[in-house]
């Protein structure tokens, strides 16, 4: 069963439109809207925007799902977050004192299928409740977060954010954005170097730094949670180089040696991998792909617990 990470939560709410290529952020008209939901939501969870039912929503976009967004739970001003573009449509409506209250948009999903949300959110959407949703907001029961996440989608940029990556989900189910991904398959033989396949390491990588906002996450208080990332290299040096190469030298952080083990060849190093992954279920919520977010001592439990891992 796909699931949301552990501790998260699905939200919806209907809007006028999906937008956040200009508009970084979620907005209320009213400070108490904004403030209810502040008191409920916790930075990385999602709310799912569906077309408001009123005249200013496109009538081919009234009741549709139309996107996700993946926000923090942060207070901040429209103007924090808004393209210069948007505050002038805004200002043009005569918008220009609504939706000024607002919380940032970290992540953002596009619907690319068409889906009504009473086939989504079966049981919490109530079509005499549309306004209070709109307002205030509900959160998803499991079954329904389970439907939602097999609603393909492809990731868009946030104005305010860094540009998406390369990998981000195109047409794909959002859930497959919280899987732990499977290791790339290595080659084994003889390669063209004439280097042959053997002795491989399973590493994790710590973070050194403010690993709050190395993934866009107010530090909360007493928090000891940290970012992670497992692998597989036969030469974990030169992979630990290669990893810290994106990050600027001027920046206070880098990705650096926490444990490692080693394993007779490749194939069994990647079994290691995807033990690791499978077994982080619960323990260690899952940044997509081989990265991951939590305690150092879980971290360091689910490692030693590998078969082959006989020593540090």
């Amino acid at each position: 069963m796909t699931t949301l990470p552990k501790g998260k939560s699905l939200w919806i709410r209907s809007f006028y439109g999906f937008n956040p290529e200009e508009d970084g952020y979620a907005g209320w008209t009213k400070e108490a809207g904004r403030d209810h939901i502040l008191k409920h939501i916790k930075g990385g969870d999602l709310i799912l925007i569906y077309g408001a039912g009123s005249k200013e929503t496109d009538k081919a976009l009234r009741s549709y799902v139309l996107g996700f967004l993946q926000v923090d739970a942060t207070p901040i001003d429209d103007r924090d977050k808004a393209s210069p573009e948007s505050l002038k449509r805004k200002a043009a409506q005569g918008w220009a004192n609504k939706w000024t209250f607002g919380i940032p948009v970290r992540r953002a999903w596009r619907v690319d299928e068409k889906l009504l949300i009473r086939s989504i959110a079966f049981n919490t959407y109530r079509p005499e409740a549309g306004q209070a949703i709109g307002v205030w907001g509900a959160a998803l029961e499991p079954e329904e977060i389970e439907k939602a996440l097999k609603i393909r989608v492809t990731e868009v940029n946030v104005f305010g954010e860094p540009p998406i990556a390369a990998t981000g989900l195109k047409k794909a189910p959002l859930g497959d954005e919280f899987k732990p991904s499977r290791g790339f398959p290595g080659a084994f033989g003889t390669h063209t170097s004439t280097k042959n396949d053997g002795e491989t390491w399973l590493y994790l990588f710590r973070f050194e730094g403010d690993c709050h906002a190395l993934v866009g996450r107010p530090k909360a208080h007493g928090g000891k949670s940290l970012a992670w990332k497992i692998g597989v290299s036969s030469d974990t040096a030169a992979r630990l180089g290669q990893l810290n190469l994106g990050i600027p030298p001027a920046a206070k952080g880098r990705w650096g040696q926490f444990l490692q083990a080693r394993f007779p060849d490749r194939r069994s190093a990647e079994a290691a991998e995807q033990r690791f992954k499978d077994e982080s279920n619960g323990k260690l919520e899952s940044l997509g792909g081989e990265f991951f977010w939590g305690d150092e001592m879980q971290a360091m439990l689910l490692f030693a617990g590998i078969p082959g891992v006989s020593r540090f």
